[in-house]
């Protein structure tokens, strides 16, 4: 090839590039040229050939042995609150079919039991709640009563037991919101700066944000939720080395991009509110993108074909680097682990204490107001009865004088 230079540039740059390089440089050695690596994003010079994670318009394409994604950065999910240890041991249909039965049965004895069919329905349904929680509060007389509420006591020790355990459960262990870890979610929740090329890919996604105030802080940005777009060998070089304590000291060989000690700083800053998501988009084979003109197109079509089917991308003496993970490390918010219950979490025990306390009060209030109302109008009745009475005497002892005066 006569001393001629091949120019490369690989726009990926966390991309373990020693593969490429080990074929660039057998391309130079045997056909007397020389090979390049392009630092620059926007190169001033021809180029022959390029690795992208995008692939736009009609060009050659050579295919390599690996695959090329496109990964999501998210924002962490909020911790749950401690009132809906509550609720979380069930969910919303279990709840209702839950309501569903005590209203049932409350129907049930009201129309077919005698003892119960002279109460109030509201003060039965008071009963099969009372029921759950501490036992009957009065004596069960028919035996068609002693029946169904036996059956639903069973049904109430089973669910109450297992109730409990997972309301324990819940308050020793930190609770979260959903992850973010599908598109359909991401899509829903997520808001996006407005980027012209992902809108060229065919990404719309539903919330689309176009000034900057968000980028205050990164609190500012996970309270509007913001998410972006990131390659994935970005991601998983980054949660490969995120335990070192100020930045990786020896990169692996083939890297190119190397971070500031304050960029790193930066990075481990953001990962307390962010979390790369397990959605992947734009996954396809991984190519080389070859200029029209470039006289190597051949050379790097033959070579690197040889190389997959010597299955060279394995061969330790040419993986000299450290091999990143090729799954992205699982990153959760915290460790879900039992931990001590502490003075904050019997917060909510507490709450409860005084909740049934109120509960209790107004309850008795409520009955002491019934039961007078009753009295109030029987006394009433009593009284209108004895008016009345009252009222036919004086008539009649007016009408016998009446009729004593005219004899």
């Amino acid at each position: 090839m006569r001393g001629y230079e091949i120019s490369y540039i690989m726009m990926d740059r966390l991309r373990d590039t020693t593969y490429d390089f080990e074929i660039g440089n057998t391309i130079a050695q045997r056909h007397n040229a020389t090979f390049k690596r392009r630092e620059e994003f926007v190169s001033e010079t021809c180029l022959d050939f390029e690795q992208t994670p995008v692939y736009l318009g009609a060009s050659r394409y050579i295919p390599l042995p690996e695959t090329s994604e496109l990964c999501f950065m998210v924002p962490k999910s909020a911790a749950k609150s401690v009132f809906l240890v509550l609720l979380d041991p069930f969910d919303r249909y279990s709840w209702i079919a839950f309501g569903l039965t005590v209203v049932a049965i409350s129907l049930v004895l009201y129309w077919f039991s005698d003892s119960s069919r002279q109460s109030n329905i509201i003060f039965i349904v008071l009963e099969m709640l009372m029921i759950v929680l501490n036992g009957p509060t009065h004596e069960l007389v028919e035996r068609f009563e002693r029946f169904v509420v036996g059956l639903f006591m069973l049904l109430s020790i089973v669910v109450i037991s297992g109730y409990q355990s997972l309301v324990i459960s819940f308050i020793s262990s930190p609770r979260y919101d959903p992850q973010l870890d599908t598109f359909d979610a991401i899509n829903d929740t997520c808001l996006f700066m407005h980027d012209l090329s992902l809108t060229n890919m065919g990404y719309n996604f539903k919330n689309i944000h176009y000034t900057k105030e968000i980028f205050k802080s990164f609190e500012t940005m996970w309270k509007a939720k913001y998410c972006v777009i990131i390659t994935c060998t970005e991601a998983k070089y980054i949660m490969a080395h995120i335990g070192a304590v100020d930045r990786p000291e020896k990169l692996n060989s083939g890297t190119t991009l190397v971070y500031s000690q304050q960029h790193w700083k930066h990075i481990k800053q953001r990962l307390k509110y962010f979390r790369y998501s397990k959605a992947r988009v734009h996954s396809l084979m991984a190519m080389y993108r070859v200029a029209e003109e470039s006289p190597v197109y051949h050379n790097l079509a033959f070579y690197t074909q040889a190389f997959i089917e010597g299955r060279l991308e394995y061969f330790p003496v040419l993986k000299k680097s450290i091999p990143l993970p090729r799954d992205i490390l699982e990153d959760t918010v915290k460790s879900i682990s039992v931990r001590q219950t502490n003075l904050e979490d019997l917060l909510i025990a507490w709450l409860l204490y005084c909740l049934g306390i109120i509960l209790s009060v107004v309850s008795f209030i409520v009955e002491e107001v019934t039961l007078c109302k009753r009295k109030i109008k029987h006394r009433i009745f009593e009284g209108f009865t004895k008016a009345n009475s009252c009222i036919k005497l004086v008539i009649a002892r007016v009408m016998a004088k009446l009729r004593f005066v005219k004899k």
